[in-house]
């Protein structure tokens, strides 16, 4: 999971939508929630480690989704810009 949250922020940093695409189809948290059980030593453990990670991978998935907005918002910018550009000419 250390991996996958690495990745990820990588991924957000350089604003790489393919690589989070990826990132998000591997995500397995059914393994992530087995290997953290191993190895945590007790309920409370178990709990706090859960929790940490959880919180992190909600952090990432909230600015992904920020960035990804943004992305879509520029595009439809920039279509725009092309769609006058367009009619401009056109006349």
């Amino acid at each position: 999971m250390k991996k996958w949250l690495d990745d990820f922020k990588l991924a957000l940093i350089q604003e790489n939508i393919e690589n989070l695409d990826s990132l998000l189809d591997d995500l397995n948290l059914k393994d992530f929630a087995v290997n953290i059980a191993q190895k945590s030593k007790n309920d409370d453990e178990l709990r706090k480690n859960i929790n940490l990670t959880l919180n992190q991978i909600q952090a990432l998935l909230q600015e992904a989704i920020n960035l990804i907005i943004i992305k879509k918002d520029n595009k439809a910018h920039d279509i725009q810009k092309f769609q006058k550009a367009l009619k401009y000419f056109k006349v």
